[in-house]
């Protein structure tokens, strides 16, 4: 039984949709990302999940148990990062962290071990929230949905505010908890982020679902931009291979498009003097939007 069973979702805004017709099953100990740019349907998907929005059609099933009627019980074994976070400005960071806990009436069991890996001090959890930078208080949300070692978290774009470090802090607790058998769903529109820490992954555009495969199947289909640049000119249909697509040639420079395999191009350029190599992370657009247009 999946712990994440969704069924032909939708939610209309009016005559906009929010979401069409999703369908996805996410199982235990999974780490699934949903991915896809402002505006595709990621944060109203997960407040449907969270039975914060009801549905136009369609339903959410959570360890087998439909979100509209379980849900009282069900919010006790949910951890939850929202998006566009908002806290109790007034309260204490550990008034808070006390606050959130007294909802699931559970031991929180991590608490001390989130706070020494996210460096939030005793002398910092004694300030008020609104003395927190935006940093501060994103970690303040994350240690509060992970303290009690919830069975299932949600979070949509949990890693926004936060710098490098606190960013692999975060990614190497959601593996810890993934080692335990929780499942993991996020949001996001970093596929650099979605491939360190994913199993599978889910794109959304325009409210609907446009693909779902593992990362190692997506990473075969990535499609991304180089930019080399040479010390002499170099004959161009040397670089006319399988999965390459020339997009701008001067004599000594190209830019090019790779798809899936890099190695066999990686094998050409060596072949010439290179005075600089330009390969950044691949946009969210470039990676599915160009893979997937047609659909």
């Amino acid at each position: 039984m999946p712990v994440i069973d969704i069924r032909h979702l939708t939610k209309y805004y009016g005559k906009s949709p929010g979401i069409e017709d999703l369908t996805l099953g996410v199982g235990r100990g999974e780490i699934f990302g949903f991915l896809g740019p402002n505006g595709a349907g990621k944060s109203t998907t997960i407040r449907l999940m969270l039975n914060l929005l009801r549905p136009s059609s369609g339903e959410v099933k959570l360890f087998g148990q439909n979100v509209r009627t379980h849900y009282a019980t069900l919010f006790q074994a949910i951890g939850n990062v929202p998006g566009e976070l908002k806290l109790y400005e007034d309260l204490t960071g550990r008034s808070f962290l006390t606050h959130m806990n007294r909802f699931s009436r559970k031991a929180p069991v991590f608490r001390e071990d989130l706070l020494h890996a996210f460096d939030l001090s005793p002398e910092e959890l004694n300030r008020k929230i609104k003395d927190y930078s935006h940093g501060m208080k994103q970690k303040l949300g994350i240690i509060q949905a992970l303290q009690e070692g919830p069975d299932l978290v949600i979070m949509d774009e949990p890693s926004e505010g936060l710098d490098p470090i606190n960013k692999m802090v975060l990614y190497d607790w959601l593996r810890h908890l993934k080692s335990m058998g929780k499942t993991i769903f996020f949001s996001s529109h970093y596929l650099a982020e979605v491939e360190k820490i994913c199993d599978r992954v889910g794109l959304v555009r325009e409210g609907r679902l446009i693909a779902e495969e593992s990362v190692s199947s997506l990473k075969e289909k990535m499609v991304r931009r180089m930019e080399v640049t040479f010390a002499r000119p170099v004959p161009g249909k040397a670089f006319h291979l399988a999965n390459t697509k020339i997009l701008e040639q001067d004599p000594g420079r190209l830019v090019l498009t790779v798809g899936g395999d890099i190695n066999p191009l990686l094998k050409q350029i060596a072949k010439y003097e290179v005075t600089n190599l330009v390969f950044p992370e691949p946009s969210l657009e470039e990676a599915f939007m160009t893979f997937y247009r047609e659909k």
